[in-house]
């Protein structure tokens, strides 16, 4: 008598065989199907490299706020560390945000507009404040408003999307 789980770990192995042997048929596919191939493009590729250079830049200020933290004698300790810890949180999810774009995700777009905003936000309020920092501000702005337009484009949003 052939119990179910035989029968499921039968037809693994056969499954697993097939597609061992349309590898080797196929050796320039490297495991890869045709819908994973067709969502390379460069309009991924450059959102997925603006997303690396703010989650870079986000990395830098948090590195900024530790070397602060020894170099001045901050008021508040505490909220001087949670403000780093804050911050290296958000480097560590654009981080990941930057690979999961890389391999056109469809969850990165919703991390990366709302990001987009949350910057867009920072900027304003850079804009708005001190003479020195309004330069940064406009980058910023430029950045979140070239990323959100790029991450609405037609290309785009067909090569990640789950929908094809």
């Amino acid at each position: 008598m052939v119990t179910r789980l035989q029968v499921k770990v039968k037809t693994f192995f056969i499954e697993t065989q097939e597609m061992s042997e349309n590898s080797e048929q196929n050796p320039t596919n490297q495991g890869l199907n045709s819908q994973e191939q067709t969502r390379r493009n460069p309009l991924v590729s450059l959102l997925g490299v603006l997303v690396s250079l703010e989650a870079l830049l986000v990395t830098a200020g948090a590195v900024y706020f530790l070397s602060r933290i020894f170099l001045e004698t901050p008021e508040n300790l505490s909220g001087a560390f949670v403000i780093f810890a804050i911050t290296l949180i958000i480097a560590a999810g654009l981080i990941s945000t930057a690979i999961g774009t890389f391999k056109a995700k469809p969850w990165t777009r919703g991390a990366i507009l709302t990001w987009q905003i949350m910057q867009f936000v920072v900027a304003t309020s850079f804009i708005q404040g001190i003479l020195a920092w309004q330069p940064v501000g406009w980058v910023l702005i430029l950045f979140s408003v070239g990323t959100a337009v790029l991450l609405f484009t037609r290309p785009v949003i067909s090569a990640m999307t789950a929908e094809k």
